[in-house]
């Protein structure tokens, strides 16, 4: 267990409840789209999505409760925005005071003000449950050898990441036919070639992480004709920041043994390399021309 990552709020009306949202933290979201919307909270995650089937508001279920500076303050703008109070602020012990109410959309919303806890630092990302034939990580790992690019594209955040996190969206741009799951452990095969081909493309990629419109980290393997280190999967992140009215892309290939590359290292390691050098610029040239957002 990592500790809090996201809280999802089920809501009958997203674009209301987004608005609400917007004005009781005073900040816009980050990702907005009709399923999600979703918020940084202090580096965590508050998402709002579409009440439906099994899925609905409640002011009964698990209550995430969310950090504050001054607990009194963030309780009465939630009541004068029209939240229904539950419990007002009151001490728990150890300096240590808590709060609820139930949000418009019917929801229960935690606060708390916790003297003794330390958020940590923005940016720091965990990649959960790597795959046990990486390698490089972390003493065999040669991070001089990684391969890192920067794009600058004039498409919008959300649009960079929803041509990233789905199998519909990888088809548009990257291959013709993707199997993607956006959760870890989920699948992240591109299938380059036909099914007349044993071997296809990324067969046996996962997912590792994922930070909804900001991160996403997948194994990688080498191409068929590479035999020696294509059952030996390396990984790739790709990042999301905004930029000048678009988004910066960060491309990073990593988890290149060591061994490798010193002497007496199989010339599949170099020769992958090679070949990842070569191929990433134009596999980030198809993401720029799909979006119509000329890469710099």
């Amino acid at each position: 267990m990592l500790g809090l990552r996201t809280a999802i709020h089920p809501v009958a009306d997203l674009a209301a409840a987004r608005d609400w949202y917007a004005k009781l933290l005073e900040i816009t979201p980050y990702f907005d789209q009709p399923f999600y919307v979703g918020f940084d909270v202090g580096g965590y995650e508050l998402g709002l999505v579409p009440a439906e089937d099994d899925r609905c508001a409640s002011p009964y279920g698990v209550e995430a409760l969310w950090g504050v500076a001054d607990l009194d303050a963030v309780y009465w703008r939630a009541v004068e925005l029209g939240a229904t109070p539950i419990e007002a602020p009151h001490e728990v012990g150890g300096d240590i005071r808590v709060a609820s109410v139930i949000d418009p959309a019917g929801n229960r919303l935690g606060l708390i003000f916790n003297p003794h806890f330390a958020v940590p630092a923005r940016g720091a990302v965990t990649i959960s449950d790597p795959p046990a034939t990486t390698l490089g990580a972390p003493d065999g790992a040669l991070a001089d050898v990684d391969l890192v690019w920067t794009r600058a594209l004039s498409a919008p955040r959300a649009a960079v990441w929803a041509a990233w996190s789905s199998a519909e969206g990888l088809a548009a741009w990257f291959a013709d036919e993707v199997r993607m799951e956006l959760r870890i452990g989920g699948p992240f095969e591109i299938l380059f070639f036909g099914p007349e081909v044993a071997e296809r493309g990324s067969e046996g990629s996962k997912v590792l992480a994922f930070v909804p419109g900001r991160l996403l980290a997948f194994s990688w393997n080498a191409p068929p004709h590479l035999k020696h280190t294509r059952p030996q999967l390396t990984w790739v992140t790709v990042e999301l920041a905004d930029a000048d009215g678009g988004t910066a892309l960060t491309l990073t290939h990593t988890g290149w043994p060591a061994a490798g590359f010193e002497a007496g290292g199989h010339p599949d390691w170099p020769a992958t390399h090679a070949y990842f050098k070569a191929a990433w610029p134009r596999v980030l040239d198809a993401l720029a021309a799909h979006l119509g957002a000329p890469a710099a």
